[in-house]
Formats: structure tokens, sequence, C-alpha cells
């Protein structure tokens, strides 16, 4: 579930990184970081809609068990769904507040540095 976010941010990075990371003005980095989540958004929505919908075979158990593995698609099922919403929806938001500051290009960043 938190694989949308951390895509995301990443290619939100990446596309900074590629325009000059503190070089840009408020506008162009709010323009690249939406651009950058219209681009991902999409597939990583259905990604993990379709990880939701493999479970619906579970709900078809029945008895021993149905009452064993109804709870895990419950929530497993509610959890994929819940994510998928808020990747394309409150996460897009939180970048263009949360990103800030200078971006290091990654051959630089000193926790990549290996």
């Amino acid at each position: 579930m938190i694989d949308a976010g951390v895509v995301m941010v990443e290619n939100a990075h990446k596309r900074l990184e590629r325009r000059g990371g503190a070089g840009v003005d408020d506008a162009t980095r709010r323009a690249i970081i939406v651009d950058a989540a219209k681009e991902v958004g999409p597939p990583l929505f259905f990604s993990l809609l379709i990880i939701a919908v493999s479970f619906l075979p579970v709900f078809t158990l029945e008895a021993q068990e149905g009452r064993l593995f109804a709870p895990l698609a419950y929530t497993k099922t509610f959890a994929m769904l819940g994510g998928a919403l808020l990747s394309v929806t409150l996460l897009p938001m939180l970048m263009v507040y949360l990103i800030r500051g200078r971006i290091l290009p990654e051959a630089k960043n000193p926790l990549n540095a290996g």
C-alpha cells in the first residue's frame, strides 16, 4: 500500500532533479509535482485496484475456510481500496506542500552513496 506513495514521491523528485532542483520557482515546482503525479497516478491506482479485486474469490469460500480467510480478505481489500483512493487524492496534495528545498541529484545524495 505504501508503494504508491514511494513511487509518486520518487517520480516527483526525479523530475525536480532534472529541472535543476533548487533553481525552480514555486509555481514551476508545483506544476512539476502535479505533472509527476498525473503521470504515475492512474497506473498506481489501477495496480492497487487489481490487488484488491484479486481477493474477491476468497469471499465465495464457505464453512471453515470462509470463517478463516474472510477477515483477512476484508482487511486486505479495504486497506487496498483505501490506499488506492489516498494515493490519487491526498498524496499529490501533500507532495505539493511537503516537497521543498534543495533536491540533490541521486549520485550526490549521501544516503545513496555506496
